[in-house]
């Protein structure tokens, strides 16, 4: 009976294996160079091991019943803490440059905020600042999202659908109204 007290226990509490172990790669199998594999613990600052020159991963005694596998310029991927035989294929991510100008003049709107919500209208990640030049939003999901802007002064804008394409960098432009009572 105690035996089966622990095994539960660390079931639940994460990894049985001791050391969560794999290997990731981008799509034509080679590895990617500065990929990570990270724990997060409440409370607590993430835990992240980064690969080898051969894309290799090893983390000792995970706490958590998944773990991130990410990289700059790739979507990240959910693992299992076990010991994996398979190599991880990260997906090429997406990124989306927004630009945010007065519909009325055409001119850049100096500064406010942009989100990025799924089709299902669930927001992707958090607001993000622009300024004159826009913002640039990497690792995205490739597929279709919508763009909404808010400014101080103007009516909110979007949603504005943009579909994104794994590994290749979309654009959209947000026109914006001026609110009524604001100044022309």
């Amino acid at each position: 009976m105690r035996t089966l007290a622990w095994v539960v226990v660390a079931l639940l509490t994460g990894s049985t294996f001791g050391a969560a172990t794999g290997r990731i790669v981008d799509p034509d199998g080679a590895p990617i160079k500065g990929a990570q594999v990270c724990e997060f613990l409440d409370g607590a600052a993430e835990n992240c091991v980064s690969v080898d020159a051969q894309g290799d991963y090893r983390m000792e005694n995970p706490k958590r019943n998944w773990l991130l596998a990410r990289a700059s310029g790739f979507v990240g991927m959910l693992v299992q803490p076990v010991p994996l035989d398979a190599p991880l294929t990260l997906a090429r991510a997406a990124s989306l440059l927004v630009t945010v100008v007065d519909a009325s003049t055409g001119r850049p709107i100096p500064s406010g905020r942009v989100m990025i919500d799924s089709p299902s209208g669930r927001r992707i990640g958090d607001f993000v600042p622009f300024n004159t030049f826009g913002v640039r939003i990497s690792t995205l999901d490739p597929g279709v999202v919508f763009v909404r802007s808010e400014a101080d002064g103007y009516k909110p804008a979007g949603p504005v659908p943009v579909t994104l394409v794994s590994g290749a960098e979309g654009s959209v432009k947000v026109a914006m109204t001026k609110a009524p009572g604001a100044s022309r």
